[in-house]
């Protein structure tokens, strides 16, 4: 007899725990990669001969510490990002850095090896601090009961009173999203932030502003790992409702376009 049961969806403290090793991992490999190209390019841009081809070369070994990053960690490029953010003390939901912001830091570092032979005692220090402060400071989206935080080099703040549509467009290079903003006096604005920044399920986050933005007494329960496991469940049975009328439209009209949902 064949079962027709649904595995059970992971818990949100294993999916939390896998996110937490996921991005250690990622830190790690981009100083370690970034490291090695850092030095590859010093060494590279002192060796004898012509000036411009030294430059080249070390240039074009920065380049590919860049690539090699990527392709070293896409094992753990998750295609398909799994519906969760992270708990932010002292309370707030933010998301994770992806492995292209962590591919910034790998890249920095190799630039400064290329700085190495062109100005040792100022460039790379420069180019060092400029690699410290994008890995400790990534770019994020921080949900807090008061407000949702865009967090690039200067932080956007949307009040959740003020936030009107949340939308997901595309920009033709990725996936932006946008947050129409109703500030009082000044009229509607738009607060963009590009999702390849972040590793997360961006229907996921759509779906939970948009229901923060609904419910204000939810709120008060941001940053809570239980609330975080509620708006997962709640995602999860919306999306399987949507998958199962998508697939009761199709059966009732064949020739049909499947309907693509965004919660």
């Amino acid at each position: 007899m064949s079962s027709t049961a649904v595995p059970a969806a992971p818990a949100i403290d294993d999916l939390l725990a896998d996110l937490a090793l996921q991005t250690r991992r990622l830190r790690v490999a981009a100083w370690a990669v970034g490291g090695a190209g850092l030095l590859a390019a010093a060494v590279v841009a002192e060796l004898p001969g012509d000036l411009w081809i030294g430059r080249l070369a070390s240039g074009a070994t920065v380049v590919a510490t860049c690539l090699g990053y990527l392709l070293a960690v896409r094992p753990l490029w998750r295609l398909r990002r799994a519906p969760v953010l992270t708990p932010l003390a002292p309370s707030g939901f933010t998301t994770a850095a992806s492995p292209r912001h962590h591919a910034n830091v790998a890249y920095l570092l190799a630039v400064a090896g290329f700085a190495w032979g062109v100005d040792p005692y100022v460039a790379v220090p420069l180019v060092l601090l400029l690699a410290a402060l994008v890995g400790l400071r990534p770019a994020r989206i921080v949900l807090t009961p008061g407000a949702v935080l865009v967090r690039r080099l200067r932080t956007r703040r949307v009040p959740w009173a003020q936030l009107t549509v949340v939308r997901v467009t595309s920009s033709g290079l990725a996936d932006e999203l946008s947050l129409t903003v109703d500030v009082p006096g000044r009229g509607l604005g738009t607060v963009r932030a590009r999702l390849d920044r972040f590793d997360v399920d961006q229907e996921f986050l759509v779906h939970t502003l948009r229901h923060y933005a609904a419910v204000p007494e939810d709120r008060t329960a941001i940053g809570a790992p239980a609330e975080l496991a509620r708006r997962r469940a709640a995602y999860l049975a919306d999306a399987g409702r949507s998958a199962v009328e998508t697939v009761g439209a199709a059966a009732a009209d064949p020739g049909a376009e499947p309907a693509v949902v965004l919660p």
